[in-house]
């Protein structure tokens, strides 16, 4: 964020550069660490407990694969 210089309200604009380019890299990396712990964890899951919260086993090993499936 940045501040308007000569506006009596200080009014904030979004930042525009490396520093929001940082953020969202760093907020994707986040995202995705977050998910493959949660899919870690469900697959740790017996397939009783996995119907009954709605997933499918086969599913969450497909979509563990990653992106460039061999």
């Amino acid at each position: 964020m940045a501040t308007i210089i000569g506006e009596t309200g200080g009014r904030a604009v979004a930042g525009r550069g490396v520093a929001r380019r940082v953020l969202g890299r760093m907020l994707t990396a986040r995202e995705e660490r977050a998910r493959q712990t949660v899919k870690a964890y469900l697959l740790g899951l017996d397939d009783a407990t996995l119907a009954t919260f709605g997933y499918d086993r086969k599913a969450l090993e497909d979509a563990g694969q990653g992106r460039f499936p061999l």
